[in-house]
């Protein structure tokens, strides 16, 4: 049984490959993504420091080691390491890896991106609009707050910083040397095990976040072989989760969006301490979405062995 191309997202010829995996130095690009997470982080806290000092507002640290500051800081902040790291993303790949514009060519990067804005906004909808139906969360008033920057600045960062280390590095040097499966399943564990740093985080946050946002994003990236569609759906889900319905991110966060709000009830129903990521409901949501996502990528051919596996079968099409 053969199936249509999808029309928006992907090409349009199946006879030709879908994905060049001809990058080098995997290692040493892997080893550059650590340093492109360091440098960025750096860059977050600098230009903080340096906007806190010209505005003459006093530097305070908060728990978990970031600094206190208003929202609009927090977005020209986020700006700047995102720009940082797609600068740095394109060197890696570049420069160490040979194969310029990985994970980022393409005709489809405004399509794309904001088919990643739509299905980020889908998801939470339906994950926050079940919690509410269920008793778990409900909404007091609107407020026009600090929180609604920060959220938006949380997006950005996360959004490309995460997913140019997770999914632009990680998965798809893992695709190359192990296949597309196993890649997903260990940058997914990976990507949960990060955050066991953060605020009310948990084992079960942790599983949570792997299975959730690694079928999501993961079967994302290996959708497209391309960035903006994660990075959509990431930087939508962090801005509306913080600043808009004033959940906590990961653990993180004041809950101070544009609505302000109460989560009641069981933490397996409205996440607890961690956030509405921690719910059963959210995993449910995110997770019927990340299948969807890879059925189509099965679909257009795009989960695929690893490249030795590949190479092997090219040079013995008979067995």
């Amino acid at each position: 049984m053969t199936y249509p191309p999808h029309p928006y997202l992907l090409r349009s010829e199946p006879e030709e490959p879908k994905t060049q995996r001809t990058d080098r130095r995997r290692i040493l690009q892997l080893l550059a993504g650590v340093v492109l997470f360091i440098i960025t982080s750096v860059v977050l806290l600098t230009v903080d420091w340096a906007l806190l000092n010209l505005s003459g507002r006093p530097i305070e640290i908060t728990d978990p080691g970031t600094i206190a500051r208003p929202g609009w800081i927090a977005v020209i902040s986020a700006c700047a390491a995102a720009a940082v790291a797609l600068l740095l993303y394109r060197l890696i790949v570049g420069w160490i890896g040979g194969d310029p514009g990985q994970g980022l060519r393409g005709g489809s990067k405004t399509i794309e991106f904001l088919f990643g804005i739509t299905v980020g906004v889908a998801v939470i909808l339906a994950a926050i609009g079940i919690i509410a139906l269920l008793g778990g969360y409900r909404i007091t008033g609107i407020q026009l707050s600090d929180g609604i920057l920060i959220g938006l600045a949380g997006g950005i960062s996360a959004g490309v910083i995460e997913e140019i280390v997770f999914r632009g590095i990680l998965l798809r040097i893992l695709d190359a040397w192990f296949g597309s499966w196993a890649a997903l399943i260990i940058s997914s564990a990976l990507f949960g095990a990060a955050h066991l740093g953060n605020p009310g985080s948990s084992w079960w946050g942790a599983t949570a976040i792997a299975v959730e946002a690694g079928l999501l994003l993961g079967g994302a990236y290996l959708l497209t072989r391309r960035l903006w569609l994660p990075i959509g759906i990431h930087a939508t889900w962090n801005f509306l989760s913080g600043g808009i319905f004033s959940s906590p991110v990961s653990g993180v966060g004041s809950g101070d969006g544009l609505f302000a709000a109460t989560f009641s009830g069981p933490d397996w129903l409205t996440g607890g301490d961690l956030g509405m990521e921690g719910s059963v409901i959210t995993v449910a949501v995110c997770s019927l979405a990340g299948l969807a996502m890879l059925f189509l990528a099965h679909r257009q051919g795009q989960l695929l062995p690893s490249v030795r596996t590949e190479r092997r079968r090219a040079a013995n099409p008979q067995r």
